[in-house]
């Protein structure tokens, strides 16, 4: 009789176990674990109603996309109704059209505050885009950008959107002086096929038909400048598009030149081609297209050549050939023959370019 409690313990055992592989085998399974459970260290005595941590899981982080805002569509006329005018000083053309410019910002400056800051002192200098973004960012919190390969059309949306774009030019017909020019566009109106311009020499609201400012903007590679409040630099590159990405600007840049070069067969198409085939890191087709350009017409005047045709040169290893064209497109033995340093990303997209084969993948 006292082997039945032992008998009962054993049978009480079985029923148990049994009856937890049951509940097991009847119990969903979870493919995933839905939490972390952290089980604390039992020790002897120590008590088995002691709380279990659950950690909930994780809630998955979604990133919300902010729409880009849309540019309005530029209309059949628009103008800035405020900007001043500025008659330059001497050489002064690109810190006048600054200074007018920033008049659309209720920013009143003279030029002479601008001069030595974007131009330096040498009164032979004229002013390159370079240095204007971080002094109007340091003076007024503004911010500057620049791009080559600009159009009619995208000036147009730049002026209906309210930005006052620069452009660098020629100040007349080339026919009647080779001059090297900055202007402000103010307004346009597509019914007289004009733009209006802030000019430092020629006055203020002086009308450029289309055809005339994009002939005229050619030699100088369709520079284009912009200032603009930071809070709106979204809508800025909305506008701009693609070629706010400069390597993705050089190409399309190229493109365009080459198949404008072949079209029309000019001068100034050609030497277009050549800045921007070197721009993209193209030499070989650079210094021909420099050389086709030079044949056709005279190249007084346009200052970028005197970088980038020797420069281009140079990145073949045509050390000789470079010097000589130096000196045969030296203009001033007091101003630098070479108007910049070589072109960094010109360099690096020749080089990625010849190294499209190596393990590294490099990415501007």
């Amino acid at each position: 009789m006292r082997r039945r409690p032992a008998a009962l313990l054993t049978l009480g055992a079985v029923l148990v176990l049994g009856l937890s592989g049951a509940a097991f085998a009847a119990a969903p399974s979870f493919s995933t674990p839905i939490g972390a459970v952290a089980i604390p260290n039992v020790d002897d005595g120590a008590s088995l109603a002691a709380p279990i941590a659950v950690t909930a899981p994780a809630a998955d982080v979604v990133a919300v996309a902010i729409p880009a805002p849309e540019p309005k569509a530029a209309p059949a006329t628009a103008a800035f109704s405020e900007m001043k005018h500025v008659w330059q000083s001497l050489n002064n053309c690109g810190p006048a059209s600054v200074v007018m410019a920033l008049s659309t910002f209720g920013i009143d400056v003279s030029q002479e505050f601008a001069r030595v800051p974007l131009r330096g002192t040498n009164i032979l200098s004229g002013m390159g885009p370079q240095k204007v973004d971080g002094w109007v960012n340091a003076n007024f919190g503004l911010r500057s950008m620049w791009r080559n390969n600009g159009t009619n059309d995208l000036l147009r949306r730049l002026v209906a959107n309210g930005f006052a774009p620069m452009v660098t030019q020629w100040m007349q017909d080339p026919s009647i002086s080779r001059i090297a020019h900055w202007r402000v566009v103010r307004g346009y109106d597509d019914a007289a096929s004009v733009f209006y311009v802030n000019d430092p020499m020629l006055g203020n609201m002086v009308p450029l038909s289309y055809e005339w400012f994009q002939n005229n903007w050619q030699s100088f590679s369709y520079r284009y400048m912009v200032i603009y409040d930071p809070k709106d630099e979204a809508l800025l590159k909305a506008i701009i598009g693609d070629d706010w990405n400069d390597t993705h600007m050089r190409k399309n840049f190229y493109e365009r030149t080459k198949a404008d070069a072949y079209a029309q067969d000019s001068s100034a198409a050609w030497l277009a081609y050549g800045e921007a085939a070197y721009g993209y890191g193209l030499f070989g087709e650079a210094v021909s297209a420099f050389e086709r350009g030079m044949a056709l017409g005279s190249v007084q005047g346009v200052f970028t050549l005197r970088s980038s045709y020797p420069q281009a040169l140079r990145a073949l290893g045509r050390q000789t050939d470079a010097d000589a064209m130096q000196k045969r497109l030296s203009t001033s033995a007091t101003s630098p023959t070479v108007a910049s340093a070589p072109d960094p990303f010109a360099l690096y997209l020749a080089f990625a370019r010849e190294h499209t084969g190596d393990e590294a993948q490099l990415v501007p």
